[in-house]
């Protein structure tokens, strides 16, 4: 029996040398098309969300794991001294559905400190209903199927509930400190 195992782990080990490169080629690939088009969603509402968010934006590629659990990819924006707006895709395993995608807005504050009244007045909101802790609020849409046109409509909503949460309460710029002149 150890042997059958040890063999095993020889044939794991070979085909990795054979397929590595171009697995991590083709998951490279992946990530950067899907950032791709996360940033062409975003972009048709770059104009409303940076009257809401207020200047400095700029969009970044996104991309963080918990290999091998989960990984989100998109698209940033960083507001320096304040937070950063995040939107993009999170993908998962789910243990009783297998794999899942879901769209994300999300805005996380830099400190935990900063921001109160915002954190605050976001609590009150009924409508579209924000999940809030200490250091984020988010809003997670779900993907009924896993084609691009399915994905892209759950993340154009889930903008769309951002844009609208956003207008209740104001726009970030609200509620940063005023700069003195």
């Amino acid at each position: 029996m150890k042997g059958k195992v040890a063999d095993q782990g020889e044939e794991f080990f070979v085909t990795g040398i054979e397929k590595y490169v171009d697995a991590v080629s083709a998951v490279t690939m992946f990530e950067k098309e899907v950032q791709r088009r996360v940033k062409e969603v975003v972009a048709r509402h770059q104009s409303e969300l940076a009257k809401l968010f207020g200047g400095g934006w700029s969009l970044r590629d996104y991309r963080e794991s918990g290999t091998p659990d989960w990984v989100c990819l998109g698209q940033q924006v960083v507001f320096k001294s304040s937070g950063v707006l995040y939107l993009y895709f999170y993908f998962g395993r789910d243990e009783a559905t297998g794999p899942c995608v879901a769209p994300v807005a999300m805005f996380w504050r830099e400190r935990v400190t900063l921001l109160n009244r915002l954190w605050t007045e976001v609590e009150k909101i009924q409508a579209p209903k924000p999940d809030v802790d200490n250091s984020r609020i988010s809003l997670e849409g779900s993907v009924a199927s896993n084609d691009w046109a399915s994905c892209e409509k759950a993340l154009n909503a889930v903008i769309c509930d951002w844009i609208e949460l956003w207008q209740k309460l104001g726009g970030l710029p609200k509620y940063l400190p005023r700069k003195s002149r």
